[in-house]
């Protein structure tokens, strides 16, 4: 009774919540193909109640182009989702066989008429007479007046020989720092595809000052930037602002009764082997931290599917601006720090499942890091320990007899959540 009791409660709840969620998307995707509003379609979807609502709309919309069941529908969705520039290879391909994008213009160069050819002036023939009767028949036939030929010929536009100002475009979310480098913190964030203009340089031209909207300037590192107009006119700023000064050393030369021989072992040794980035936690979020509730052993399910993943430091401290990509479905890429949601973290919405890991460090450069498995919404799939930590059944027996029950649903399918942390080695 108590199996039963679970499967009835918990999953109805989810679903409840999840229609619910869907329900508006449409909504919100009806209203812009009606009205072309995006700003109220932008504002209302981000005030859903769903971790990363531009992650669910476009999961909702690739889920409807499989099914290919309201053509309608799908077609206010794909057309919201490339409004708002999400990126997504199944909708771009559906939006494209449908013609419900604008094709990429092409132009066709239609051959140019020629210039009529002038009818060659007639001389006449000179017949043997006095010199000075050809002489005047020459001179006649010289000045003889020719019909003009009007061409409408289009003005050439004039060339301006000034250099184009030197500009930036940010290659993707990136972080804007008060300083030269990743010890600096950052001070405001660049949007894809966001131009800036370039004011400065480092001596070795490794970071671009850059002048921001409201007039600051900040830093960003060169290669987060495509760089376009007279960049060599740039010269090094003068104003570079000294890098902050490193906390460890000054607490270890504070220490009085610290040992010469142990002034190394005072900060964290630098790991030589393995990734740059490895995985220090990995852990399914509990009934209650999910938003779930428990009477005894029944368990009433929550209604989120979220991963939340964290970047740290050797010294454990938050990482800003190290972008962490998604391996399923869009692959998506988010930025630690760039949400909005705390400093060193990023959260994707989970559909079925999820597998993440780090490609870049703050500064743009390639890292090499562990890949997270496993990350799904399936309890058939997630191991019992994990289950049994999450305080979802109490032992192996119990979670195989409530997850493999042949007269019920997988229990609170759709609905758990992860917690993953990276650490840099360095």
């Amino acid at each position: 009774m108590a199996l039963l009791l679970v499967a009835g409660c918990g999953p109805a709840r989810s679903a409840d919540h999840e229609a619910t969620l869907r329900s508006e998307v449409t909504r919100i995707a009806q209203e812009f193909a009606a009205d072309h509003d995006l700003t109220k379609a932008r504002t209302a979807l981000e005030g859903l109640e769903v971790a990363n609502p531009r992650q669910f709309l476009m999961l909702q919309t690739e889920e409807l182009i499989a099914a290919n069941t309201d053509p309608a529908l799908t077609a206010s969705l794909v057309k919201l989702t490339d409004a708002l520039g999400i990126q997504s290879m199944v909708i771009r391909t559906y939006a494209a066989q449908q013609g419900l994008v604008e094709p990429t213009p092409t132009f066709v160069l239609e051959p140019v008429a020629a210039a009529p050819t002038l009818p060659p002036t007639a001389t006449p023939t000179t017949a043997a007479s006095p010199t000075a009767d050809a002489s005047i028949a020459t001179s006649a036939s010289i000045t003889a007046p020719v019909a003009a030929v009007s061409l409408d010929l289009p003005t050439p536009t004039a060339q301006s020989d000034a250099p184009v100002a030197p500009q930036g475009k940010a290659t993707g979310l990136i972080n804007v720092r008060s300083g030269p480098g990743t010890e600096f913190a950052a001070v405001a964030t660049l949007n894809p595809d966001e131009s800036v203009a370039l004011v400065g340089k480092t001596p070795a031209g490794d970071w671009w000052q850059i002048s921001l909207a409201n007039g600051a300037t900040g830093w960003v590192f060169g290669q987060l930037l495509t760089t376009s107009g007279d960049v060599a006119t740039v010269a090094v700023a003068a104003d570079i602002p000294t890098p902050p000064p490193t906390v460890a050393p000054v607490a270890v030369a504070e220490q009085p009764t610290a040992l010469p021989t142990e002034t190394p072992s005072a900060a964290p040794a630098p790991v030589t082997e393995g990734p740059d980035f490895r995985l220090v936690e990995k852990r399914l979020w509990d009934v209650f931290e999910n938003g779930g509730s428990k009477n005894g052993p029944t368990v009433t399910c929550g209604e989120k599917r979220e991963l939340h993943v964290y970047v740290r430091d050797a010294n454990g401290n938050p990482l800003n601006g190290v972008a962490v990509q998604a391996l399923l479905g869009a692959r998506e890429i988010l930025v630690t720090g760039a949400q909005g949601k705390g400093d060193g973290k990023v959260e994707f919405v989970l559909g079925g499942g999820q597998d993440i890991t780090v490609v870049r460090d703050a500064d743009g450069r390639e890292v090499t890091a562990d890949t997270v498995y496993g990350l799904t919404t399936d309890p058939r799939a997630i191991p019992f320990e994990y289950l049994i930590a999450g305080q979802y059944c109490a032992d192996n027996a119990a979670c195989d007899a409530w997850v493999n029950d042949p007269r019920q649903p997988p229990p609170c399918l759709g609905h758990y959540s992860w917690t993953v942390t990276f650490q840099r080695k360095y």
